[in-house]
């Protein structure tokens, strides 16, 4: 029996010797067998391709795409600020009005001022051209002479929601017998005349509802002779700036740079009062800037 058994296994032995002896005699003749997969070939998926637009629908449709990727690519917030931003942390000497990105000076040497004004707020001035379309103009900031926010005292308490609708905070500020100046800084290529165009009507009606009579408006006419004929250039800085008891200085500085003396004064509180009235009344041309001037000036008050 153990005889059987040990012929039986010396057979498997030789004939696994024999099995793998041929199998190495087959690879040299034939070379070394090579393990190869073929990728599975899966069908495609090409984009449907839409009908291009052109015109205006084109335009737009652009426009709406690069909103949302911009939207998309934006880091998350619970809210959208209207009110100017530091530009970093730490203490800066600029803010940064959030909607045109440009920058205002915490405080300024504004032509024909006597002293240094602090910004008290800043926001856009949007121009509705067609329902759905939208055009960015200016950035626009108020700078007050820091004692101002003395006589604002009786307004801390009060939510900036309220100080905007309340008409006698608003004639307070505009009435106050303080150095003030408005800055703007153009958001886009505009022509003089068609940045005239839109403030002349803004402050016509007010001039007449003072009663300024031809005085207002020989003073409107001047006021609007500083801005025909000259076109106003991305970044361009217009200072408009108040100093006592009624004189308007109009400063007028190309891209960016900051005028040292002023372009035009003329002498009108009727013209000064309907000019601040524009931007700091009922029905302001910026409802940012004014929301944003009432919270700045809660704050410095």
């Amino acid at each position: 029996m153990f005889q059987w058994c040990f012929t039986l296994t010396a057979a498997i032995q030789s004939f696994g010797v024999q099995t793998i002896s041929a199998f190495a005699r087959q690879n040299d003749r034939r070379g070394t067998p090579r393990l190869s997969y073929t990728a599975p070939v899966y069908p495609s998926i090409q984009p449907q391709r839409t009908p291009a637009l052109t015109g205006f629908l084109g335009h737009l449709l652009i426009a709406q795409s690069h909103a949302r990727v911009a939207f998309a690519e934006a880091p998350s917030s619970t809210s959208m600020s209207t009110m100017p931003t530091e530009e970093s942390e730490g203490v800066e000497k600029e803010v940064v009005e959030p909607v045109t990105g440009i920058k205002f000076a915490k405080s300024t040497n504004a032509p024909g001022a006597s002293k240094e004004l602090v910004l008290a707020g800043a926001g856009v001035r949007i121009k509705k051209v067609f329902a759905a379309v939208k055009v960015k103009v200016y950035a626009v900031g108020l700078y007050v002479d820091p004692s101002a926010v003395s006589s604002l005292q009786a307004w801390k308490s009060k939510g900036t929601k309220e100080i905007e609708k309340d008409e006698s905070f608003s004639k307070t500020l505009i009435d106050l017998p303080v150095e003030k100046s408005i800055r703007i800084v153009l958001a886009r290529d505009v022509e003089g005349a068609q940045f005239w165009g839109a403030l002349g009507d803004a402050l016509a009606p007010r001039l007449k509802a003072l009663g300024a009579g031809a005085a207002g408006e020989q003073a409107l006419n001047t006021f609007g002779d500083v801005f025909k004929n000259r076109p106003l250039k991305d970044k361009t800085v217009v200072f408009l700036t108040w100093t006592q008891p009624s004189t308007l200085h109009v400063s007028i500085a190309p891209e960016g740079g900051s005028p040292s003396a002023p372009d035009a004064s003329i002498e009108s509180a009727a013209l000064l009062s309907s000019l601040y009235d524009v931007y700091l009344g009922k029905d302001p041309v910026s409802p940012s800037a004014k929301a944003s001037i009432a919270e700045g000036i809660l704050s410095l008050a």
